[in-house]
């Protein structure tokens, strides 16, 4: 009898697997598997399909949750694609951006840049010259050159908002009462048909406006009252989400009303962090270091700024190219954190603000190429150290630094020798800074300046051979910079987080005594094999081996270093 029901039961479940009987209510599992199959996204599709009347709920539930930083999500079916361009920028100013324009204005200037270049054979007509305003100027640029972006104030450094607002807490403490970009609309048309890629700079922390009418969220003194720079600007607390809030906020109007990439600038504490820093507070630190806030602060921007389909990007020190873990500069940045965070990251890398020596100059402003390439070098090599970094987009100096001692004339050749050291370095998007927004269209023919064979045969894009790569790789051992072995070492042979590579190495103490590099020679998969004698000590013993094999790779462009396994001998 049981064999009987053990027939049956074995039966009835091999006919329900077969999709032969159902239970009623219930879809039949390889039914719904198959009819999934082939068209699965248009299915998943249909199913998140948001309603009109679901939005509305949402918004509703949106406007509660973010009350005076409410700002409404995207239309349905009217949710663009995120615009990718390789950025070529000029900065202008709300007030510029906010002048009336005429096409034939434009037209005439852009026809005037095609004749004293020399690509158009028309004479050059200089008629109508003083008609032309700065606006005009920079779109004809736009239309006649390589330049094919453009970055606006959006919120600038005295924290004033450009337009007439939607935003609640805007029109509360009227951080917008000048609106000179009042009448963007016809702007942003013409930006859009002419297919020009537009960036909102919206300076962040350096926010006076914002910290004297809320100054309980500006930095606070810990005997009272707020702290004033040495300008006597006060500044918002990094630290503090309620100002997370409404800076992103702006964000979001500003990609509503047709913005491809959202730009931070000053997205940093202030700098003479050691003259502050012992008689200033900031609530909601937690104890976190400031660089730590600065990422958590990108990571929030980029996180609510998904669903409008803009890029974000931020601004940082040129020094920042060059120092580690934000010291000493201690203004909150530092690469790798922000790196990580943004889609473009942007150093400010103008040789008039590097000081006597820096990268061997005794004066670097009168050296806008080595400045340039030097500080890109830098950037690349820790861009190279991560998996999936924003794109470098360095700032370049467009004017004359009178208060630099020995300051050169920053004409179009001095100006485009800076475009001359990226390009070479294979880095193709840049923005130029003149605060007065005024463009010689020369800068922008310079290309028949460029080595193409700048980079020799066997070097990486930082120059550096296979050989160089080891000795240096080597050296860091030696003197426990671990910071070097970090920017040296493969990504997947490390930890991914420097604080915990840092940790590990400082726990195993694994130092390089001596070393004999015997020979380099290339390997079967394109990289390199180096014999070495070395003579380790650490923690764990010491390591004596002969004729060790060291793999040196590229990776990024860069030339990496993985290391053989030390065979420990305690001691």
């Amino acid at each position: 009898m049981k064999s009987k029901l053990l027939v049956i039961i074995i039966l009835i479940l091999s006919l329900m697997l077969a999709g032969c009987i159902s239970q009623p209510g219930k879809v039949q599992v390889i039914e719904k598997i198959k009819n999934d199959e082939g068209n699965a996204g248009n299915h998943l599709d249909e199913e998140k399909k948001e309603t009109p009347e679901e939005r509305q709920e949402l918004e509703k539930q949106r406007k509660t949750e973010l009350g005076e930083f409410y700002v409404p999500l995207p239309k349905l079916g009217q949710e663009s694609e995120i615009n990718t361009v390789k950025a070529k920028a000029l900065y202008l100013t709300a007030n510029v951006a906010g002048f009336k324009f005429k096409e034939e204005d434009i037209n005439y200037y852009a026809e005037y840049i095609k004749s004293i270049s020399g690509e158009s054979i028309k004479p050059v007509d200089t008629s109508r010259m003083s008609e032309i305003n700065k606006l005009e100027k920079a779109l004809a640029i736009c239309e006649s050159t390589e330049i094919n972006s453009l970055v606006i104030d959006v919120k600038n450094d005295d924290g004033l908002v450009a337009w007439n607002s939607d935003i609640e807490i805007v029109n509360k403490i009227k951080s917008n009462w000048s609106a000179p970009l009042n009448k963007y609309e016809r702007l942003m048309d013409y930006l859009d048909e002419n297919e020009i890629y537009t960036i909102a700079r919206v300076v962040a922390f350096k926010d006076p406006y914002f910290a004297e009418m809320k100054n309980e969220h500006a930095i606070q003194l810990k005997k009272g009252g707020v702290y004033k720079d040495c300008s006597g600007k006060t500044w918002v607390n990094p630290f503090d989400e309620y100002v997370w809030k409404y800076l992103v906020a702006i964000s979001k109007e500003a990609a509503l009303r047709g913005f491809d990439e959202i730009q931070y600038d000053y997205v940093r504490f202030p700098d003479s962090a050691a003259s502050y820093n012992p008689i200033t507070e900031f609530p909601g630190r937690n104890g976190k270091d400031k660089d730590e806030g600065i990422e958590e602060f990108l990571k929030y921007a980029k996180l609510e700024l998904e669903p409008y389909s803009v890029h974000v990007s931020a601004d940082v020190f040129g020094v920042i190219t060059r120092s580690w873990n934000d010291k000493p500069e201690d203004i909150g940045q530092t690469w790798r954190k922000m790196a990580n965070e943004v889609d473009y990251i942007c150093p400010m890398i103008y040789p008039s603000h590097y000081g006597p020596g820096i990268y061997g100059y005794n004066v670097p402003d009168q050296q806008p190429y080595g400045v340039v390439r030097f500080a890109l070098i830098e950037s690349i090599e820790r861009n190279a150290a991560q998996k999936k970094p924003g794109i470098i987009r360095p700032w370049f100096q467009g004017f004359t630094a009178p208060w630099i001692k020995g300051n050169i004339n920053y004409d179009a050749k001095a100006i485009s020798d800076q475009m001359v050291a990226s390009m070479e370095l294979g880095i193709d998007e840049y923005i130029i800074w003149n605060a007065s927004n005024n463009y010689d269209p020369m800068i922008f023919f310079y290309r028949d300046r460029m080595n193409a064979n700048i980079r020799k045969s066997g070097e990486d894009i930082l120059s550096r051979t296979p050989d160089m790569t080891l000795i240096k790789y080597l050296e860091a051992e030696q003197r426990e910079r671990y910071s070097h072995l970090y920017l040296l070492t493969p990504i997947d042979e490390r930890e991914a987080d420097y604080d915990k590579y840092a940790l590990l190495l400082n726990k195993e103490k694994i130092i390089l005594k001596n070393y004999d590099i015997l020979n380099i020679s290339k390997s079967d998969d394109g990289g390199y094999i180096a014999l070495v004698n070395v003579e380790y000590v650490s923690n764990m013993g010491s390591a004596n081996m002969k004729e060790a094999e060291f793999k040196i790779i590229l990776e990024n462009d860069v030339y990496k270093v993985i290391e053989p396994k030390l065979e420990w001998i305690a001691e």
